[in-house]
């Protein structure tokens, strides 16, 4: 047998194979000529057989479409011609499209690479009907659902209230248990009596119009706050209803009043939150840029003071600029910290580095006649808490007793340890043992005993119209409590007042960390092979401060000012062993998801992050996932992390990234 005949017979079995697939399949060559097909395109499209031979010109089988109607009224020559203008395109398309018989057909084009394009058409009408069956099956049952839904609501809007009948002599005819409930009866008990003797006066005044637009026939809604006969207030909706029998005339109105308390401190909370959502967002577009500043200025301050032989030069004028320049890195994340709003993450922290960097970034705010005096005798023990969220109650307390002095007067903070009894610890609901006792004490104007035992109650607050929410201590106190801490408040009139927080000290680390922070230096300097790195970093200025640590480190190196030309480079350089990228950067593909691309492709790349956005990347909700340097960052930072990732991975072990 020929080679000849070995080709034929290879073409006749690829031909018989196609032609059993449920799909029809065309290949067009470059100069839009038909080079294979099978039996099920001609019989999806309805071309006769005659159409389909070895050079057929793809224009034939357009024409014969446009003849046929396929393509709506219109000129054939036009609308073939469009058509073979798009084909030579050799774009890849994914369409659906009904031909004239009813059939839906999805068409789904792919350019070759040698030129021409591939076609596959497949019949979807089954598909396309059962959607539709889905579709009126769905919309079908919503409807049921949206039947059951409104049942749902009404019961939900009549029953969990207090409910009441009031004859237009304001007395009452009928109440439910909840409404008899709130002020200390049973229904029975209420049959009879008027409002007057039943609700508190205070309530009674001021409810008294809207009764009376009730009584004339009104629908009135209002919202007011009661007082309850154990003198409870409460936040209560209440709807009015005229009750007007068939002659039209009314006899009195029907009462339903819900509890709204909760939901009115839940919808401050959340107005709260979305302030603080967008505090951060705000604060973190600002912190990416002001970072990316800092780190030009300390990447070109710290290697001139390493080059400058002045010390006095270096010490009047290069010492305090750098040491500016890391402040105002320190407030920006600070800041940062204070935006945000995040679940709890428990952590053992050193409170008198935190009340002292909190100390030095609200000094500035406060009155030049306004003394903060911090005394810490807690010998460096550190609490197991939230930083975030235990700087937020202190920044709380902090301000109250600023606005509690005025302009002039003592703030002062103390932190100590206090050991908790087991009869002191069942007074407070807490476990016996070790706390941490912050207390917080101003000599202002001081809080009455009556408002002390309300200071925690959501919504209260002391300061009448001058903007107080009521919900700053409330959220202090939830704060406290989720930390497994307490919080207590001691004040006296025109003396002060302190308010004093216990939290649950961390148990001591005994891990030897003097070897964690290294020389300073990390060993990546003295390594003579260290393998080559690619940088990402969209601003030049940055990149540049950052090439000259790396070179300074002795790490070979490669620039990308974006993922796109990151992504190139890495797939042309299989020498590439460890990646250093900025997260923020413009794009379709951030630092983030540039990372997990190449760690898909190369998993044992080394990966470094680094922002100015954020502190960590547990702020993006990636916590762990690879080393990361929050911008700005010197040379020794770079350093150590680089170093610590070739310690931990294999980049070096010559088996290559790619």
């Amino acid at each position: 047998m020929s080679k000849e005949t070995n080709r034929l017979a290879v073409e006749n079995l690829i031909r018989e194979s196609l032609d059993h697939m449920a799909q029809g399949l065309t290949i067009f060559d470059s100069n839009l000529k038909l080079v294979s097909w099978n039996k099920r395109f001609l019989d999806l499209l309805g071309f006769p057989e005659a159409l389909a031979f070895e050079g057929a010109d793809f224009q034939s089988f357009i024409r014969h479409n446009a003849e046929c109607g396929e393509y709506g009224p219109g000129d054939v020559d036009a609308q073939v011609a469009e058509r073979v203008e798009q084909a030579r395109a050799f774009k890849p398309h994914n369409f659906e499209r009904v031909s004239m018989n009813g059939k839906t057909l999805r068409v789904v084009g792919s350019p070759l690479p040698t030129g021409g394009f591939v076609t596959v058409y497949t019949d979807i009408t089954e598909d396309k009907n059962r959607e539709k069956v889905l579709e009126q099956r769905v919309e079908k049952r919503t409807a049921q659902l949206r039947l059951s839904e409104s049942r749902l609501q009404l019961i939900a809007d009549e029953v969990p209230a207090g409910i009441a009948h009031i004859d237009r002599g304001m007395n009452i005819l009928y109440a439910n248990k909840r409404f008899a409930r709130a002020y200390g009866r049973d229904p029975s008990q209420l049959i009879g009596k008027p409002c007057k003797d039943i609700l508190h006066p205070q309530t009674h005044e001021r409810s008294s119009r809207f009764f009376e637009h009730a009584r004339r026939g009104n629908v009135v809604d209002f919202e007011m706050e009661i007082t309850l006969p154990n003198g409870q207030k409460r936040e209560i909706r209440t709807y009015l209803r005229p009750d007007s029998p068939s002659d039209g005339e009314v006899v009195g109105f029907y009462l339903l009043s819900l509890d709204v308390t909760k939901l009115k401190f839940a919808n401050a909370a959340l107005l709260q939150s979305q302030k603080m959502d967008a505090l951060g967002r705000m604060s973190s577009g600002i912190s990416h840029d002001f970072n990316n500043v800092l780190a030009i200025i300390l990447g070109n301050l710290i290697p001139l003071k390493e080059r400058l032989s002045d010390k006095t030069l270096r010490d009047e004028y290069l010492d305090p600029a750098i040491s500016a320049a890391r402040r105002g890195s320190d407030l920006t994340r600070r800041l940062l910290s204070l935006a945000k709003s995040e679940p709890a993450h428990p952590s053992a922290v050193h409170v008198d580095t935190l009340i002292s960097g909190m100390i030095e970034l609200l000094q500035s705010t406060f009155p030049r006649d306004v003394n903060i005096v911090f005394s810490d005798d807690a010998s460096n023990r550190p609490a197991m808490v939230d930083p975030a969220q235990l700087e937020m109650a202190l920044l709380n307390l902090f301000m109250n007793a600023r606005e509690a002095i005025g302009h002039q007067g003592c703030i002062t903070i103390t932190v100590e340890p206090e050991d908790l009894g087991p009869s002191e610890a069942e007074l407070n609901k807490l476990p016996a043992g070790p706390y941490l006792k912050i207390s917080v004490t101003d000599d202002g104007v001081g809080i009455s005993k009556e408002a002390q035992e309300r200071v925690f109650e959501p919504f209260y607050t002391s300061k009448g119209n001058s903007g107080g929410t009521g919900l700053g201590l409330s959220m202090v106190f939830g704060f406290v409590r989720e930390a497994n801490g307490t919080i207590s408040v001691v004040s006296e009139p025109g003396v002060g007042t302190t308010f004093s927080i216990l939290l649950p000290i961390a148990e001591e680390d005994t891990k030897d960390e003097a070897g964690a922070s290294g020389s300073g230096q990390s060993d990546a300097e003295d390594s003579s092979e260290n393998p080559l790195v690619l940088l990402v970093e969209d601003d030049e200025a940055v990149r540049t401060v950052v090439r000259r640590h790396l070179i300074e480190l002795g790490y070979p190196l490669i620039e990308a000012e974006d993922a796109a030309v990151a992504l190139e480079l890495f797939r042309s350089v299989p020498e590439i062993k460890l990646m250093l990228s900025d997260i923020s950067m413009p794009g379709d593909m951030d630092g983030i998801a540039l990372a997990e691309c190449l760690s898909r492709e190369a998993p044992r790349l080394g990966i470094v992050l680094m922002s100015g956005q954020c502190a960590s990347l547990k702020d993006l909700g990636k916590p762990g996932a690879y080393p990361f340097l929050a911008k700005p960052f010197e040379k020794r930072d770079l350093a150590n992390v680089l170093s610590s990732l070739q310690k931990n991975s294999d980049v070096m072990d010559g088996s290559g990234a790619q």
